[in-house]
């Protein structure tokens, strides 16, 4: 089943507010004023919920420059809006990719634009694992099924399942718990969750899932979801390869039986993420979609 996205509160979408300058009325030494309210604000600094992203700003040569560390193993989309009174920026567009393992990167340089008249401005900004704006990705790929050589497994909902996959290209292969599952296709590891143990059949229970999310060179994501509790073989950072055992399988979270859970996906600045169909590798060395309710055994090794 689906974990639930909120997009207040997901791991995928920050959304966090605050004011910079309060409106300040002209004096005689305005940029002595100006120096001093931004060194005052300068300890501030924006993190993000579960998310190792800061945005902070500097005052730099009559300036406020706004920047991004990024410490996450994937890129990370930065949205910012802002509400500006006479002030300008030097934003273009309403996000900017900042790069992985990335510092002082610089999202926006603000200014003022008459010093004799009163001015402020407030920005909001939102993170998103990879590019928002991802338009061509591998569509033909071949992913490897998630199970060892030699296994087969049913998948008990599809594409737009009527339980819970509506409107989503998800994939619940079911699998005991325990079952080994491999990566199906190279990646890096980007988030990991799987100290849950909660169980139920409630929707609200997608808060206790368990998971391994990954990203690809092509700028696709990926969640393998319900892992068993302290399942996962792997952490944050880490290089997997296709094939690769990285956990076993569960019935964690919101989940009506022992399966794994699995999607790919691009970010989405409207949903948190938008699933993306993959086509597998089956036995006789075949490329296809997945269907519900059908049998799959995996006849090779990687």
């Amino acid at each position: 089943m689906k974990r639930k996205i909120d997009l207040k509160e997901s791991r995928f979408y920050i959304d966090i507010t605050f004011d910079i300058l309060q409106p300040l009325r002209f004096m005689i030494v305005v940029m002595k004023k100006i120096i001093a309210l931004f060194l005052l604000l300068a300890p501030l600094m924006l993190f993000s919920q579960q998310r190792d992203v800061k945005v902070y700003r500097e005052f730099i040569e009559g300036k406020t420059v706004v920047f991004a560390d990024n410490n996450e193993f994937c890129p990370v989309s930065v949205l910012m809006r802002a509400e500006l009174v006479n002030m300008r920026s030097s934003l273009k567009a309403p996000y900017v990719l900042v790069p992985a393992r990335t510092k002082r990167f610089v999202i926006a340089e603000i200014s003022v634009v008459d010093l004799k008249k009163e001015f402020n401005f407030k920005y909001q900004n939102s993170f998103l694992l990879g590019d928002i704006n991802l338009k061509k990705y591998d569509i033909d790929f071949p992913y490897s099924l998630p199970y060892k050589q030699g296994e087969e497994y049913m998948i008990g909902q599809g594409y737009n399942g009527k339980i819970s996959h509506q409107g989503e290209f998800a994939l619940d292969f079911i699998m005991p718990i325990g079952t080994e599952i491999t990566a199906v296709r190279d990646a890096i590891v980007v988030d990991v969750q799987d100290s849950n143990t909660e169980n139920c059949m409630k929707k609200d229970c997608a808060e206790f899932n368990n998971y391994i999310v990954v990203y690809h060179e092509d700028g696709t994501l990926a969640e393998y979801t319900h892992i068993d509790t302290n399942g996962s073989f792997v952490k944050k950072g880490d290089i997997i390869k296709r094939g690769d055992k990285i956990a076993l399988s569960g019935n964690v979270g919101w989940s009506s039986g022992p399966h794994l859970h699995f999607f790919s996906f691009v970010s989405d600045i409207e949903k948190g993420r938008r699933s993306i169909r993959t086509k597998f590798r089956t036995e006789g060395n075949r490329l296809e979609f997945l269907q519900e309710k059908k049998f799959y055994k995996k006849d090779y090794e990687f």
